[in-house]
């Protein structure tokens, strides 16, 4: 993609849905939240350690950080199901959803899986959120704590918050690779100064597994050879991204070359240098905004100031709200009602009866507004009050109003929480500073949705006050108030919106459609058709044949509202038929969702979108992305589009990928990734998501931890090999009915700023970061290599060549690529031909020079004018002489 740029800038106005508030002040990380799922039962003694636990990790964290960060305020989030006496207050804010660390039960397998920290944008970025269980934290035997829970921690909240990775082999990863520095096998790991011992199991016992033992043909160690590396007695400090039970253990690998110094290793296929470019951990953490220039510089804290401040908040058993919804609705009627259609969808649907709603509306506000229930008759009468535009004079003297209603109905009832939503389509586009502040000091969160040609003013501020606030344009101002929806409604209760269509419909002619209801949707269906003129006629079928007829018709506010309840026998492929029986053509929004009835081991597939934006690239990149789980489990194979528009018209259409290639930083992980590259309008874009199985390929994968028991190393008491391997195993369930699901990502801002530069521009291809090697013929010197091919313009369009580069040196080839050896056309064979389209797999066969003993392999991919991705992971293998 080529065009013209003098200065492009971008403004993504949201990142990732989970609204964490961590911040760093003086060294201190305050607002960190730890959640505990309500699948735990009440446990007293298991809160008293966790502060403990996080206690000592804030020493070890400013330790490793090289007295640079610790935590300095965290708050928990206990159950409404514990006792009360718990906590310090009830919460109205805090949420799981928003949690920065969760802690669930083991049993509670649908919804949590194994301990993890999940992430999506890639080396240096931070993740959405880390996912701890009880049998892990609180088990001193356990794999990954091995006794050191603080310093587990930490390595957690590293990969979470500096996004950095692991640097000991992940189960289903090679524990051993080719070494170029040493001229053999050697274990995965950051450096050379961790030791331990390979051995194996065998029927007489536990067998060292020596060096001489290497098959000179594979160059692998004997089936079973395992690598356990010393509790102690090691040497260096580094590195907490490894095994960070060590007892010498301290620091983040790092590049310092000193004498004596273990230094970061480049060599070895571990996530941190696949995903990081061979990067040091400290050398991407020390980059960060937390610490880059010198941000936050070393201080000299003593242990007692590095204990967090604890406040407990307790989740209320009941959520009572009060909302306060100012609407300032566009003059063209049309707008104005689909306006109020959606409004009356946000209310009518998902809120419970405890929900008490005030609307400030251009017509109510001549009669007086109170709070009332949201069903009420004033609030239907109000939305359906469209007729005539009154102009509004001052739109704050309604947020005024709006709030003086919200403190009058304020009350000390558990679960009380006030809200403020204004939902403007003219000129008002944001709250004023100080309304923010005096709500942030009468506990009303404030919300704001614009759906006019403005961006919102404060929209960061509203944000931090736990608000939410994005701009929309007319036609996805349903998916605005579903996001709205979403975020007042703890996640157990948001509905599955399964779709949400725009149609126009000529005079009398029909539109047929089908959806499906897949295996993990059971409860009610409900289906809105939005009509603008005159009432359609429509069918809605069962795949049993029956017909949905439990229907209402609200003429006023021209919608059409069908219900069902949907069992197992209701799953598959349901049909709608829309009638236009009028001579003109109707503008119709078709609205499925499913309020789904939640069981403790049944939960719906949800989906979840969001936008970011990366600084790498000039202009920098838009990275969209969708998330697809079944509780805590990905579902994969699931085809997954972003339609980007800009105001109303569709400007791409985008496949996302969860290849583990390019981008994409991890396959199967149920996160689905690509960027935006068709830059050509300036102005708002908004991402819709729609996934459609149309072939029934989606599978849910459900990954058990498994601890695999070692026996003790009795020839050597001091180095007791303490602990049983961790592994997993992954169970597939293939859906039986097709998944399908629609939603939306936030905004984002296309500013064309014309100075004084013009030219051309385009987008590198993606690096490369799954290179592997699939066969080597150690004789002829042959290795096939292969690896997710990535586009011209970042993960979109075909490259136009590879360029791959060797050296016996894997160091040297890391520190510089483009001085290695270049592949040349005579060496290759067995390609696969023109480079494929993105996301596909790519293969080919080098053929080495002889005399090689070993070779080191780098490549990357380079477009059509010659601008060159950054350089792959690098792979090392060996031959015979």
């Amino acid at each position: 993609m080529k065009f013209l740029y003098l200065l492009l800038i971008f403004v993504v106005t949201l990142q990732h849905s989970a609204g964490t508030h961590i911040r760093i002040k003086n060294n201190g990380y305050e607002l960190v939240v730890v959640a505990i799922h309500e699948s735990v039962k009440e446990n007293a003694q298991m809160l008293t350690s966790l502060k403990k636990i996080i206690t000592d990790s804030s020493k070890v964290l400013y330790s490793a950080t090289r007295h640079r960060a610790y935590f300095r305020k965290v708050f928990f989030l206990i159950p409404s199901t514990w006792s009360s006496g718990l906590a310090d207050k009830d919460s109205t804010s805090v949420n799981l959803r928003d949690a920065d660390i969760i802690i669930s039960d083991p049993s509670s397998v649908s919804r949590r899986s194994y301990p993890r920290t999940r992430s999506y944008a890639g080396c240096g970025h931070r993740g959405i959120h880390i996912q701890l269980r009880t049998d892990v934290l609180f088990n001193s035997r356990h794999p990954l704590v091995q006794g050191k829970p603080e310093k587990y921690l930490v390595h957690e909240f590293a990969k979470y918050w500096y996004g950095v990775f692991e640097e000991y082999p992940n189960p289903g990863e090679n524990q051993f690779y080719f070494s170029t520095t040493v001229g053999r096998a050697d274990p995965v790991r950051c450096t050379t100064g961790l030791r331990g011992r390979i051995m194996k199991k065998t029927q007489s016992g536990i067998q060292l597994c020596s060096y001489d033992s290497i098959d000179p043909d594979t160059g692998e160690f004997p089936e079973g050879c395992v690598y356990y590396p010393y509790p102690s007695h090691n040497q260096g400090t580094a590195s907490m991204m490894d095994h960070s039970y060590i007892q010498e253990i301290k620091d983040f690998c790092d590049d310092d070359q000193t004498p004596g110094h273990f230094s970061h290793n480049v060599e070895p296929p571990n996530r941190q240098n696949r995903l990081c470019s061979h990067r040091s951990t400290w050398d991407i953490i020390s980059n960060t905004p937390d610490f880059l220039n010198n941000a936050n510089p070393p201080g000299s804290l003593s242990d007692s100031q590095l204990t967090p401040q604890f406040i407990v908040f307790r989740a209320p058993s009941r959520r009572r709200r009060r909302l306060a919804v100012v609407l300032d609705p566009p003059q063209e009627f049309h707008k104005r009602l689909r306006l109020h259609q959606a409004v009356d969808h946000f209310l009518t649907e998902g809120f419970d009866d405890y929900t008490k709603v005030a609307l400030i509306t251009n017509a109510a506000h001549r009669k007086g507004t109170r709070m009332r229930s949201r069903r009420s008759a004033a609030v239907k009468s109000s939305l359906q009050s469209i007729d005539h535009f009154y102009s509004l004079s001052t739109m704050q003297s309604q947020i005024r109003r709006g709030i003086e209603i919200l403190k009058k109905s304020n009350s000390t009832k558990e679960g009380m929480e006030f809200h403020l939503i204004v939902i403007s389509c003219n000129n008002q586009s944001g709250f004023e500073t100080e309304v923010l502040q005096e709500m942030a000091t009468t506990g009303i969160t404030p919300h704001f949705i614009h759906c006019g040609e403005n961006g919102i003013d404060n929209m960061k501020e509203t944000r931090l006050q736990g608000g939410h606030a994005e701009s929309r344009n007319q036609r996805s101002i349903f998916y605005a108030v579903q996001r709205l929806s979403d975020k007042l409604h703890d996640e157990k209760d948001v509905s599955v919106q399964i779709s949400n269509d725009n149609i126009e419909l000529d005079g009398d002619t029909a539109y047929h459609s089908e959806f499906s209801l897949d295996d993990s949707l059971r409860g009610e269906l409900t289906i809105r058709l939005h009509y603008s003129t005159s009432e359609p006629s429509v069918q809605v079928v069962a795949p049993n044949g029956s017909e949905c007829v439990y229907k209402s018709t609200d003429r006023k506010l021209r919608y059409i509202r069908l219900t069902s309840l949907v069992s197992h026998n209701e799953q598959g492929k349901w049909s709608i038929t829309i009638k236009n029986k009028a001579p003109n053509k109707e503008s119709i929004n078709v609205l499925v969702m499913l309020q789904s009835i939640i069981l403790e081991d049944e939960v719906p597939i949800r989906t979840n979108a969001w936008v970011k934006l990366f600084h790498e690239h000039s202009p920098p990149r838009v990275g969209v992305y969708a998330e697809v789980m079944n509780g805590g489990h990905p579902v994969v194979n699931a085809n997954v589009t972003a339609h980007v528009y800009h105001e109303d018209r569709k400007v791409a259409v985008i496949p996302l990928r969860d290849s583990g290639g390019g981008f994409d930083i991890m396959k199967n992980d149920g996160i689905y990734s690509n960027s935006f590259t068709e830059i050509e309008s300036q102005g708002r874009h908004y991402v819709e998501v729609m996934i459609e199985d149309v072939l029934t390929n989606s599978e849910i994968h459900r990954t058990y931890e498994i601890q695999l028991p070692t026996e003790k190393d009795t020839e050597d008491d001091q180095h007791d090999l303490h602990a049983p391997r961790l592994d997993y195993r992954t169970e597939k369930i293939p859906l039986r009915h097709r998944l399908k699901r629609s939603t939306s990502s936030g905004e984002f801002h296309v500013d064309y700023r014309w100075d004084s530069l013009s030219g051309g521009y385009d987008y590198p291809p993606a690096r490369i970061n799954d290179l592997t090697v699939t066969r080597v013929n150690r004789k002829d010197r042959k290795v096939s290599l292969s690896w997710t091919a990535t586009g011209s313009d970042l993960d979109n369009g075909r490259a136009s060549s590879y360029e791959i580069r060797y050296n016996t040196n894997g160091t040297a080839l890391v520190l510089n690529p483009k001085k290695g050896m270049l592949v040349k056309e005579d060496m290759l064979g067995d390609t696969s031909g023109k480079p494929k389209e993105a996301g596909q797999v790519e293969t080919v066969t080098v053929q080495f020079p002889t005399k090689m003993k070993w070779v080191a392999i780098m490549l990357r991919s380079i477009d059509e004018n010659n601008n060159a991705g950054e350089f792959s992971n690098m792979v090392t293998t060996y031959f015979v002489l």
